[in-house]
Order: C-alpha cells, then structure tokens, then sequence
C-alpha cells in the first residue's frame, strides 16, 4: 500500500485513517481511507483542514450547525465579519468580530480601533495589526474597542505611551436596539477563497475518488497534478479548482433544496474526470475540482454521495444529481 499523497509505501508505524472529508464537517468514522500515510494525514490536517474549518465561509456555516470540535481558535483573515453600518448599532456600527470556536454561533471583539475620516467613513483596524508608527500617525476621530476590560485597559497603555488620548471610562457596550428579540445580534460575513482553501476543497475531491474508484487508480501518475496541488500548494498552467454558480442537485433553487448537508459527485467532462463539491447546499455556489485525465478507454465513473446533517449519515446519489430512488422511482426527501 502506498500513500495517496506522497506515494511512500504504507507500513504499520506509519498507517492512518483518513476521512474522507474533514471531520469537522462530520464525517463519520466509517467513511475512511486506509491509503494515506499517518505523516501527510496529521501535516494536511494540520494545515489546510483546519483552515477550511476554521477559517472560511463553510467554517462558519459549520460552526452554527455542527459546532466547534477542535476547540481551537483560529485568526480569521480568510474571512471578514462585521457588524453592519447601521444607525441602530451606534458607535459599534463597522466594527470587526471573529468567531469564537470555543463556542457555538458565539462572536467576540478583537482589540480595535474604529477611524472616522473626515468624510464620515470609518474603518476598523485591529491593534494587533497596526506598527507604532501607524498608531502615531492617525487622524481624526476614533474609538477604541476590545472584548473584555482586561484587553481594553492593554490597548488604552499602549495608545497612551504612543502620545494618543483614549476615554479609558467609555462604556464598552452594545446598545440594546442592536440585539433582535431573540438575543441573537445580526452580522455580515464576508469570506475569500484563496489557495489555502482551493487546496483543501481539492483535497477532499481527490479523496472521494479514491474512496469511490480505489485508491490503485487514484496512485496513477496522470493524477499528480491535483496530488501535488494539495501537497505543496503548487498551481499548475490550468487552474484545478473553480467556483460554479448554482446547485449541484437537480431541480435545486436558492429558495428550495432537498438536503442540508455535503455534496461529493465524480463525472467526466470531456476528456476530464471531475468532481463537484458542496460543504454548503444551501449557499448559491459549488466547486468544480478537474481530478485528471480520464484516459484512452471510456467507462462509466459516474459515482455521488451526501451527508444529511439531519440523519449524520452518507446517502447515495442517483445519477448523480438526484437523490437516490425508492422502488416507487420518487424521489426521496432528506
């Protein structure tokens, strides 16, 4: 047996059980494979997993519903989360929250400061970002943020060494008319997609492949390209990953979809075989992943699988953009 990622032969101190998608996203333990090596299992999870989970748009999504199981938290500069420019916000309006993953659906205030150019706009910096010399130099109004009194007390010293006067009594508090009547506070998130997630969304599309068709066809080299995309971050001439607009499933709207949960499909494509991925059905896009070559001999690889969040369990697909069929050929809701 020899590793899915690196092709180093397999032996029993170095073996692993790979998911096929992350298990932050709750894939079950017995959706698995044994071909990848315990060395590139715990570095690709280290790195490109964790930000996928932590530090995307699905992250937060996942975050929500399924809840945090690392624990660990996660500088957030993939995406951006602040609270609306809206009068009912008050002196908080534009400010910048992260997600606390030590919580469920659970934000928190980094140490920030909120400018206001003389024509009114703001922008929030965070502290930890900004060079003594970029302290000094600010203009016009600002306040100053953080998310307990210890961290607001820090920011408030060093502003003061750097000759910047600060209210160190100012009320650091959400206006009441900001919160809805459920408690709940409404923000906006902003995610970017870059190489970090491209690799890890390729990731998992070259897992289910070699979780549907073996793991003997994915060793074929016609496939080190996306191999060695998601190893080393290395882009080739003809990019691998891209964005779809749209559903995978069919007869699927922004207003109306069958299933709250994953989407894996492997096709081909011309001379391509690809695979299509949503960690979030219910978003209005999906990833296009190009695996590789199909080769000279044509053959069925149709293959497609869900998780259901609802049930925690994988189903089949038909076709593979329909949900698999009962014997009275009706679709089955999830």
């Amino acid at each position: 047996m020899k590793c899915l990622y690196c092709k180093e032969e397999i032996i029993k101190d170095n073996s692993s059980e790979e998911h096929v998608f992350p298990k932050a996203f709750g894939c079950p333990d017995n959706w698995v494979l044994d071909c990848v090596c315990r060395n590139c299992n715990v570095e690709l999870g280290a790195t490109i997993d964790r930000q996928l989970a932590g530090n995307s748009i699905e992250g937060i999504w996942r975050l929500q519903k399924i809840g945090s199981r690392s624990k660990k938290p996660i500088r957030q500069n993939r995406i951006r989360i602040n609270i609306p420019d809206e009068d009912r916000f008050g002196e908080f309006r534009g400010v910048i929250l992260f997600a606390d993953f030590l919580q469920t659906d659970s934000l928190y205030l980094p140490p920030q400061i909120l400018i206001c150019d003389i024509f009114g706009k703001k922008k929030s910096i965070l502290i930890e970002d900004m060079s003594d010399e970029e302290i000094k130099n600010i203009k016009g109004k600002y306040d100053l943020f953080a998310y307990n009194s210890k961290e607001y007390k820090k920011a408030v010293q060093r502003l003061k060494k750097l000759g910047k006067k600060i209210d160190e009594t100012k009320n650091n508090h959400l206006s009441i008319t900001a919160i809805k009547e459920d408690g709940k506070l409404e923000v906006e998130v902003r995610g970017g997609i870059d190489l970090i997630i491209c690799r890890a969304i390729a990731k998992i599309a070259f897992n289910y492949f070699a979780k549907v068709h073996g793991a003997g066809q994915a060793l074929d080299s016609k496939f080190d390209t996306i191999r060695n995309f998601v190893r080393t971050g290395v882009m080739p001439k003809s990019k691998i990953v891209n964005i779809e607009k749209g559903h995978i499933l069919a007869d699927e709207t922004d207003r109306q979809y069958s299933l709250e949960g994953h989407i894996f499909t492997i096709e081909n494509k011309g001379n391509y075989i690809i695979s299509k991925i949503a960690l979030t059905n219910m978003f209005g896009f999906y990833y296009i992943v190009k695996i590789g070559d199909l080769g000279p001999i044509w053959r069925d690889i149709k293959k497609g699988h869900a998780y259901s969040l609802k049930s925690g369990k994988i189903i089949e697909l038909f076709s593979p953009t329909f949900l698999i069929l009962n014997s009275k050929l009706k679709r089955i809701r999830v």
